[in-house]
């Protein structure tokens, strides 16, 4: 999708939210023409009304939504990131992504409850920017953040996970709903849905916290379960960082050793909040693997 065809249809997505709570291009165009001012390596769509004002921001991989009771530029509030890119979007992606838009313009400006919308706020993924940086490492949120994208049937599940609980439970949310959507394109074999797949999964692996690299390795491609076809589809798309230690880990979980930790991973204990935090499933694997053999999970 090109970037001003992109741009439209958001602009269009959330015409009658912007209008039902009273606001209006700040900067109208004629004709064929985009509202989007460019500055440096970031465009914004400005809005305004009697309400104040909205912003609408896309920076890198993010489209960032701010909002202010003024206009002024100095107080605009962050009131959400979505993930966002245009080259790998499509309509159903931007459909879904002016969904979300709508749904935060609403519950600051409509007549949501913006009180429950506050207490339940969205958490905000870390940006490429950071992580390249090396500021910051990916976690479980991100992953599940950019899955959205690729899955939009997982949306509701993400945002009933953070709701629930007031933070997010990667876990819980990738053995319940995320898992089996990613073993279901590894299974599928399309190439096209592969390389959309692991581009986000490569990227989040090389850039991600050792508990999201866990994830990854152990929580989704770990369900593979030793499968020859599916592993070796996973081989040729993963990332040199992932490839060995993901098919180890199959066939680790594949023995007897692994089935005693496959029954630990799904009786886990009840949840506690701020409970202190111990070393994760994938963190146990690599222990042991360098204890009996020199780095990796036994076999």
């Amino acid at each position: 999708m090109q970037l001003n065809e992109a741009y439209r249809l958001i602009i269009s997505g959330i015409q009658d939210a912007i209008e039902q709570n009273g606001f209006s291009l700040a900067n109208p165009v004629k004709g064929d023409e985009v509202p989007v001012t460019v500055d440096g390596e970031r465009s914004y769509i400005d809005y305004k009304g009697e309400k104040g004002k909205i912003r609408l921001e896309f920076s890198g991989l993010q489209a960032l939504l701010f909002y202010s009771e003024s206009d002024s530029d100095e107080s605009l509030e962050k009131a959400s990131v979505n993930y966002f890119n245009a080259e790998e979007f499509d309509q159903r992606d931007i459909k879904s992504l002016c969904n979300e838009l709508s749904e935060t313009i609403n519950a600051h400006f409509g007549y949501a409850d913006t009180t429950a919308q506050k207490a339940k706020k969205k958490p905000v993924p870390v940006s490429k920017a950071a992580a390249k940086s090396g500021s910051q490492s990916y976690d479980g949120n991100t992953l599940a953040n950019r899955l959205t994208g690729l899955y939009p049937q997982l949306k509701e599940p993400y945002k009933a996970n953070y709701e629930k609980y007031g933070e997010f439970l990667a876990e819980e949310f990738f053995d319940d709903y995320g898992t089996k959507e990613i073993l279901a394109t590894i299974k599928s074999g399309n190439q096209q849905e592969l390389k959309r797949l692991f581009k986000i999964l490569n990227d989040i692996y090389e850039n991600g916290s050792s508990d999201t690299q866990g994830i990854i390795a152990v929580t989704i491609l770990g369900h593979m379960d030793n499968d020859e076809k599916m592993c070796r589809t996973a081989e040729e798309y993963m990332c040199d960082d992932m490839r060995e230690i993901v098919l180890l880990i199959n066939k680790y979980l594949a023995s007897p050793k692994g089935q005693k930790m496959w029954d630990k991973m799904n009786n886990p204990p009840a949840y506690k909040p701020k409970k202190q935090k111990q070393p994760g499933l994938f963190s146990q694997m690599m222990a042991a693997g360098n204890a009996q053999n020199g780095g990796m999970p036994p076999m």
